[in-house]
């Protein structure tokens, strides 16, 4: 059980790198643009787009669980852990990822 929750944080961690990068980093402007999102004077997206890609990227939650799943599942079958535990991973994962999200919007406010 123990490498299960290393794992999860882990996963975690690295699914709220690769949903910030999606987010808000520059790196993916290109993408956010493409799928209609725009950002304000700032440089922050800021009007997204009524369908399901702006609903996701306008939640950081959301966007960070469905980033958990794709990086549980790698990891899930090439550490050959029980394919059981991987719904138990990626739910902690994503717990994982919006506690770092909490934590760096509290230290970076914007």
């Amino acid at each position: 059980m123990g490498e299960a929750l290393l794992a999860s944080l882990f996963i975690g961690l690295a699914s709220w790198r690769i949903a910030s990068l999606l987010h808000t980093e520059d790196a993916f402007e290109w993408l956010r643009r493409w799928l209609g999102i725009w950002p304000d004077e700032d440089g922050y997206p800021a009007i997204y787009p009524d369908n399901i890609w702006g609903k996701v990227f306008d939640c950081f939650w959301c966007l960070s669980t469905l980033v958990a799943l794709p990086v549980t599942v790698l990891v899930v079958v090439l550490s050959g852990e029980h394919i059981w535990k991987a719904p138990l991973i990626w739910m902690a994962a994503s717990t994982v990822a919006a506690w770092g999200e909490k934590w760096s919007m509290k230290s970076h406010s914007r």
